[in-house]
């Protein structure tokens, strides 16, 4: 994904900073008034959560976000940690997920804030969530195609 790139030390400090640079930069791209909240509310649980990986297993490295409209119709936000991560696909039975091991309900606020979301592993784990800048926009790239 082309755009933006912002690294941010693993200190929840920061949750706040990367909020208002990507929602400044989703405005310019023409992102809907009614999508920011959603916006921010997905990017501050996927900085969070990366922020709480590092902490948990000692990790000074950066924190990585990537944004912006690389792909036609679609704001783009990638959150990157350097953490153990956690398996990413649900299992069908909701009693089943460890929600400890997903930190809670953050990854179920991205999956419902977002239009389309990706959790991949990749030397840790990735968060790419995508917000259509129409209304309907729906996105045909295939999960975690960078």
């Amino acid at each position: 994904m082309d755009g933006v790139e912002l690294r941010l030390p693993p200190d929840v400090a920061y949750v706040g900073l990367a909020r208002l640079v990507v929602t400044v930069a989703a405005r310019s791209a023409g992102l809907p008034d009614e999508r920011i909240e959603d916006l921010k509310i997905a990017v501050s649980e996927a900085v969070a959560n990366a922020i709480k990986s590092h902490v948990r297993h000692a990790v000074s490295a950066p924190i990585r976000l990537i944004f912006g409209t690389s792909n036609p119709g679609f704001f783009a936000v990638s959150v990157t940690d350097a953490g153990s991560g956690f398996d990413p696909t649900p299992p069908e039975d909701s009693a089943a997920r460890n929600w400890a091991a997903e930190s809670g309900l953050g990854v179920t606020l991205i999956r419902g804030m977002a239009d389309a979301v990706d959790f991949c592993r990749d030397g840790g784990m990735v968060v790419q969530m995508r917000f259509s800048l129409t209304q309907n926009g729906i996105d045909a790239r295939p999960p975690c195609a960078t």
